[in-house]
């Protein structure tokens, strides 16, 4: 905070941060801070004076669970600066409020103990939560589950088939009614079309009204006007006695429009013969005469009335009444199965919200600042649901354009340049239509521009570029506001700036197409990687320390993750390791195959195919002139080894010992539930080594983890046999649907990170490579489809060769958005880089018109400054300008004789590789993945250190120790001491299930506890705020380890963190200190768990000794 005073935009960093008295909106630039001044808007709600808010008053809601986490972590850390009372941070609220520094300390406790409880999520979470809360309101199960879409698709597709077959057959009651629908589609596009109806924000009773109504009305009139006019325009301007093509389809265009205005849709009708052959021409070229610009819009308003001739409202109004009845039951059936869909969550929040005034106004009157963040990735529902919360308190508006807003309660932060979640439905014109609501109320908005992220040659090449890219139009794309450098940015990397690399064609190659522009592309900039930018490149930390450039350090970015597999097979060939981050090729990966045909075998034994597919599979190892051995002996059957008892081949004994685990696991893996069969094939196969040893083994490793999380996440399905999960992953395998690979727990700077432009945002990197911008952007859309636009009300819908009237209007919208939304997501591509920019393409023979390259092109102006073949000039801007020429290698591999090839290299370093890969296994081999705090000492501490209550009964000694810690984590230290024997009776009950052990188990507890509650250290634990007891935790360790444990107590005394362990070691009070040194590390292991969890120093740490009543701190 104390760095605002420097900034250009310091004054309107602090405005947002402290107006109160309007409701506030922040439209912040890439890399402006967008976090942090979320952050410091709730210290000031918490501190402010007068009317300070408690944490639990707030709702902070941000796009993902990521990002909540971020912000929370965030938020922490200043409090906990605050408590600690030792920086600046407390003196700018002691003198913005005029408070002590115990006030300030002692709010900033209160809002670390409480926030757990505020709800700083995504708005999902929070919608749930209010559905919880308000279970009968919104009629719905309190204790539903959250569906990811799986049970959805799951209970679709058993009942369409079940109701197909009642429609269809002799007694369906509506054969002439599916006569006339299937006449114009297909079951398979019905059936899409059927699943798109029923999604959550798909209002059936407005579609419905739509589908009857043949008039124009509302928001879709008035723009069938303004076109019209646009054309009856144009059309005067451009029209002649002799009309050429181009007139003569304006002017039939005009007519269309004219009928459909006057008469609505059964105006078309009267459209002349002539008219509708003339619409169904190719508009071709803009004829002499024509300005170009005049054409294109003359060519947009054809295009509509080409698509008046395929308008059917009465078709569509027979597929919703056929599908209708479905669409009732299934939706009723998927509620009372307790599951709840993602839009579910939102499309009910929001009609509880609307529709119960007592619900709405206590909710207002609960939560008194609404903060949002990434406002412009919203969709509508949530603009609703937004605008509810922050209406007056006495007030109670059903429609949004209605709500009167109370000043001051909502927060919201966007940046329009960076909507890019469209398919997400994220809605501009729903963003831009919120914001001036805002601002018409009397609410302010204020700009961040100064990014702390990208160095000034990075950011001087962004801003000229969308300065020319972002023509400001309402609701489809703001202005480019530019961005300014944080002041005193130093370089952190040897080399900065943005790079245009181009490869080109060889000479007098024609056939230079985009594949083989990206085959060239993708071997060039691998070549580039690893020769030039890797080994000649430093970056420079904070103390100015240089240190080589890591692959980490950069950041390969990609419209999308269908188009990297080409420059993955390039960093392969060079040896560059890389993580994907969301790749979506997660059944097309060979381990994930693999242990798919391994399910196979060992649920079906005569699975020829699968077990050909293990038995060539690392796992098998064998080639196809082993498998044609084993063929010949019949020896594909592991249920009939014997066959291969006498066979004398190189493998044989490999595949010996590989069947017999497969008889064992095909007799033991059914009788288990599916994710502990996975478990047991897991660990009787070495699959998970196999992996690890691949080209990518962490990636690896981690895809076969997340079968085995796919399996447990299904568990609850009642046909989730084995054979259930293999018919389910060989029809995944088969389809091959869109799916991530598991997401790796931690970077690392050992690889280059690949991922989407989606996935980057909100991430930085200190080289940011962009390839593929010879590549084209349009989307395909094919199929059925149904969509909706917020502002008009109006649906789309597309099936066959048919649309309804609301098409005309809605897909114009979304064909203009989608070209913008191109443009943005270049913009939030370019603004990743911190220091170096690289955009990357090849030069085709026949460049598209849609590409990136494109883009470019059209900010390239001499402006008096001309380019030079090293150097583009964008207005005062300057890249740096890279041209490759393409080689033969990269397109195919050089062909050699036998006789020229190398002779092979010489055994002594294999068999010396061999010999350490062998060590390492063997080590890795005996290293357990999973370690608690108590093996570092040894083993369980009763069986270290015997206890004299156990008669040298370590089964005893155990068990008092169990009930022990059972009866410390629920017993409330400020009750009367007399109640513990009540506490140790019941818990005795629940664990000790041996009675003979009963009155020894209770009879030492009694003692132990005894001793205990008269001792200092009880005293101390009344006197503390307790913060968590029997705290599980996880942490990483290294070397593939993982720390699991359980941390008995955490506590907060005199306004230090303590973590205390209880220990029931019957030792003396003197030798406690002693007892304790061994301990030490499992101590050292909880400190630096509840260190990292709460983003804090280290805390304190002490052993409780139950038996002497003595406390020992380390």
């Amino acid at each position: 905070m104390s760095d605002l005073l420097t900034l250009s935009d310091s004054q309107g960093r602090l405005l947002a941060e402290t107006t109160w008295d309007s409701n506030v909106v922040v439209m912040a630039g890439a890399g402006t801070g967008k976090t942090t001044i979320l952050v410091n808007r709730i210290l000031n709600l918490l501190l402010r004076e007068p009317n300070p808010l408690a944490i639990t008053e707030i709702v902070a809601l941000t796009f993902t669970n990521k990002a909540a986490a971020e912000m929370k972590k965030r938020l922490r850390e200043q409090l906990i600066r605050l408590t600690e009372q030792t920086d600046e941070l407390i003196s700018i609220f002691r003198t913005r409020y005029h408070l002590s520094a115990e006030q300030v300390g002692e709010r900033a406790r209160t809002a670390l103990e409480q926030i757990e409880k505020a709800q700083i999520g995504t708005l999902h979470s929070f919608a749930a939560h209010l559905l919880r809360l308000h279970p009968v309101e919104s009629e719905i199960d309190p204790l539903f589950q959250e569906d990811d879409g799986s049970n959805f698709k799951e209970l679709f597709a058993l009942s369409w088939d079940r109701w197909l077959d009642d429609e269809l057959g002799s007694a369906g009651p509506q054969h002439d009614r599916w006569r006339r629908v299937l006449a114009g589609t297909t079951l398979d596009d019905l059936r899409q079309f059927t699943e798109a109806l029923s999604g959550d924000f798909v209002d059936l009773h407005e579609l419905e009204r739509q589908c009857r109504s043949l008039s124009l009305e509302g928001p879709l009139r008035d723009w069938i006007v303004a076109m019209h006019g646009r054309a009856a325009t144009l059309l005067a301007v451009q029209d002649r006695p002799k009309r050429r093509k181009a007139e003569q389809m304006l002017a039939a265009t005009v007519q269309s429009m004219t009928l459909l205005l006057e008469q609505g849709v059964p105006g078309l009708i009267h459209l002349s013969e002539e008219e509708r052959a003339t619409l169904e021409k190719d508009l071709g070229k803009a004829p002499a005469g024509w300005d170009e610009t005049a054409f294109q819009e003359a060519a947009s308003i054809i295009g509509l009335a080409q698509q008046l001739l395929i308008v059917d409202q009465s078709y569509f109004q027979e597929v919703v009444t056929v599908v209708r009845p479905f669409l009732d039951q299934v939706q009723q059936g998927f509620r009372t199965s307790g599951w709840i869909a993602f839009d579910g969550l939102l499309a009910r929040a929001k009609t509880l919200l609307r529709d119960h005034p007592a619900v709405r106004a206590r909710i207002k009157q609960t939560y008194r600042a609404i903060l949002v963040d990434e406002f412009q990735d919203t969709d509508p529902v949530q603009y609703e649901i937004i605008l509810y919360l922050g209406e007056r308190a006495d007030s109670h508006q059903t429609s949004w354009q209605d709500i009167d807003l109370e000043p001051g309660k909502l927060f919201i932060v966007g940046d329009p340049k960076q909507s890019i979640y469209a398919f997400r439905r994220a809605d501009i014109e729903a963003f831009e239509r919120v914001v001036e609501k805002i601002r018409a109320a009397g609410g302010r908005v204020y700009s961040l521009v100064t990014n702390f992220r990208s160095d000034g040659a990075v950011l001087d090449v962004v801003n000229n570029v969308f300065d020319r890219l972002f023509q400001q139009a309402e609701h489809i794309q703001p202005a480019n506001e530019p961005l300014a450098v944080r002041p005193q940015r130093k370089p952190e990397v040897s080399v900065s700036g943005v790079q245009l690399r181009l490869v080109t064609s060889r000479e007098g190659d024609e056939e230079f197409d985009v594949q083989a522009a990206t085959r060239e592309e993708a071997e060039a900039l691998a070549r580039w990687l690893k020769e030039e930018l890797l080994p000649g490149t430093t970056v420079i930390d904070r103390d100015r320390h240089k240190s080589p450039l890591q692959p980490g350090h950069i950041a390969l970015i990609f419209r999308k993750l269908t188009q990297t597999e080409v420059y993955l097979d390039a960093l392969r060939r060079y040896d560059i390791a890389y993580i994907t981050d969301g790749e979506k090729h997660f059944y097309r990966r060979q381990e994930v195959i693999d242990v798919v045909n391994l399910l196979r075998v060992i649920d079906n034994p005569h699975d020829r195919i699968a077990m050909v597919g293990i038995l060539r599979s690392p796992l098998g190892g064998m080639t196809d002139r082993d498998l044609l051995a084993l063929q010949q002996r019949e020896g594909f059957d592991y249920q009939q080894r014997e066959r291969l008892s006498a066979w004398n081949h190189p493998q044989a004994e490999t595949v010996r010992r590989l069947y017999e685990h497969l008889a064992e696991l095909h007799r033991l893996a059914p009788l288990r539930p599916v994710p502990d069969a996975i478990d047991l094939i897991y660990d009787r196969l070495p699959i998970l080594e196999l992996a690890a040893a691949s080209l990518h083994g962490e990636q690896g490793v981690a895809n076969l983890r997340k079968i085995r999380e796919m399996a447990e996440a299904l568990a609850d399905r009642p046909h989730l046999t084995l054979t259930g999960f293999v018919d389910l992953m060989m029809t995944r395998v088969s389809e091959q649907p869109v799916e991530a690979e598991s997401a790796l727990a931690e970077e690392s700077l050992g690889a280059i990170r690949v991922l989407t432009i989606h996935k980057a945002k909100g991430l930085e990197f200190p080289i940011v490579i962009l390839p593929g911008l010879h590549q084209g952007a349009k989307n395909s859309h094919k199929g059925p489809s149904i969509h909706h636009d917020w502002s008009s009300r109006c649906y789309s819908l597309r099936l066959g060769n048919r649309s309804n009237l609301g098409a005309l209007l809605v897909e114009m919208k979304m064909a203009a958005r989608e070209e913008a939304e191109q443009r943005r997501l270049l913009y939030v591509g370019m603004t990743r880089a911190r220091d170096l920019l690289v955009l990357s393409g090849g030069l085709t023979a026949k460049p598209g018109h849609d590409t990136v390259l494109s883009l470019l092109g059209e900010t390239i102006v001499d402006e008096g400054s001309p380019s030079t073949p090293d150097q583009i000039c964008i207005g005062t801007s300057h890249l740096t300008r890279v041209i490759t020429p393409a080689t033969k290698g990269a397109r195919r591999r050089s062909q050699k004789s036998f006789s020229t090839m190398a002779p092979n290299p010489p055994l002594g370093p294999i068999l010396i590789r061999r010999q350490a890969r062998k060590l390492e296994w063997e080590k890795r081999r005996i290293t357990p993945r999973r370690v608690t705090p108590s093996s570092l000492a040894g083993g369980r501490p009763d069986a270290v250190f015997p206890r004299t209550v156990t008669g040298h009964d370590p089964d005893l000694a155990r068990l008092v120790g169990v009930c022990a810690h059972a009866v410390l984590e629920q017993w409330d230290f400020t009750k009367p001491r007399a109640e513990i024997g009540t506490v140790i009776e019941q818990v005795c009950r629940h664990y000790v299930t041996q009675d003979h052990l009963m009155a020894d188990v209770a009879g030492d507890l009694a003692v132990l506890f005894g001793n205990f509650l008269s001792s200092e250290p009880y005293e101390r634990l009344q006197r503390a705020t307790l913060l968590g007891r029997e705290v599980p935790f996880v942490m990483p360790l290294g070397e593939g380890q993982t720390m699991e444990g359980v941390i008995d107590l955490i506590y907060r005394l005199d306004d230090r963190i303590w973590i205390a362990d209880y220990k029931t070691d019957d030792v003396a009070a003197e030798d406690t200190r002693a007892r304790a040194d061994r301990y030490r590390p499992q101590a050292e292991m909880y400190s630096r768990a509840v260190a990292s969890a709460l983003g804090m120093g280290t805390p304190s740490f002490q052993f409780i000794f139950l038996r002497p009543g003595v406390a020992v701190d380390v």
